[in-house]
């Protein structure tokens, strides 16, 4: 066998040897960019880390693909469907009958049938025929961003806000925490994701407050409507190291008889340091694209 022979086979020998394990270390590398954060199985039965942080809640936090938290037929703790999860095909103009009715003023009922969701529940429409601003790459507003796939978030603190980092739809928000009042609607227009302000009211448990919030934006994905007046609360309660509860209040007298809650003490898991949160943006080309290749050729189907 001549010199040469023997030096590739040594070669290719050691390549074969040593490729799972450089396959391996490529994997490790690559496992610290687009993270995925583990399943909701995975968090049960695990004991808790430790105590919760005093007047904290930075970091990258998860929902676990929960099913309240993804709010495909409107805001968890009211969803668009009928009792035992049934009207997910639509077909109604109202939500009359639904397991958990909002009480909604005239003006309120007005506004919401003329919303026409297509996502799962009782007023759900053809793709086609749909209306919701999140179908044409508008920006979603909150608390839409937060009621509908809502899934890993990034909170910053520093000295004087929260930077609150939601990627999809590339939302962010700014919560000040320097003492400010929130401004007068008198003379503050109207902000997609409004004006809000944040503070500790105890060691675990830090409360948001927001006005000023564009109208034109749909609360959720079952269409729910919101007035120019709407104020919404938030409550973010640090439980221990690794979990956060999050409560949500809507209180819109122009649009709704009573406050209600939209969330209620959603779970959300601390994630790794250097947890990578992948890009959701909504591309306005792309979804075009979609509406005319799927949703319009459907829809024409559908109607002839």
């Amino acid at each position: 066998m001549s010199k040469r022979l023997m030096i590739l086979m040594v070669t290719l020998i050691a390549g074969l040897m040593f490729s799972p394990i450089l396959r391996a270390q490529d994997a490790a590398k690559k496992d610290k960019w687009n993270s995925i954060p583990p399943p909701r199985t995975s968090y049960a039965g695990k004991k808790s880390a430790g105590p919760a942080p005093k007047r904290d809640i930075s970091g990258t936090w998860d929902a676990a693909g929960m099913q309240e938290a993804l709010g495909t037929s409107g805001a968890t703790e009211h969803p668009a469907l009928l009792p035992g999860g049934k009207g997910a095909e639509g077909g109604r103009e109202d939500e009359t009958g639904t397991a958990k009715p909002l009480s909604f003023t005239p003006l309120g009922l007005q506004a919401l049938k003329a919303n026409k969701p297509s996502g799962p529940g009782v007023r759900q429409v053809h793709a086609a025929l749909a209306n919701d601003p999140a179908d044409k790459c508008d920006p979603l507003g909150f608390p839409y961003m937060e009621l509908w796939e809502f899934r890993t978030v990034k909170l910053v603190q520093s000295a004087n806000q929260v930077l609150y980092i939601n990627p999809f739809y590339g939302n962010y928000r700014i919560i000040w925490t320097d003492g400010r009042e929130l401004p007068s609607l008198d003379i503050a227009a109207p902000r997609w994701n409004g004006y809000s302000v944040g503070k500790w009211v105890d060691d675990y448990t830090f409360v948001i407050e927001t006005i000023g919030l564009n109208p034109k934006s749909w609360l959720d994905h079952a269409g729910r409507p919101h007035s120019a007046d709407i104020r919404i609360t938030e409550e973010f309660h640090r439980v221990d190291s690794d979990i956060m509860e999050l409560t949500m209040t809507i209180n819109d007298p122009k649009m709704y008889t009573e406050p209600w809650k939209a969330l209620n003490k959603l779970t959300l898991h601390l994630q790794p340091a250097d947890f990578d949160i992948q890009e959701l943006l909504c591309s306005p080309t792309e979804m075009s694209d979609y509406n005319d290749q799927i949703g319009s050729g459907a829809a024409g189907e559908k109607l002839k």
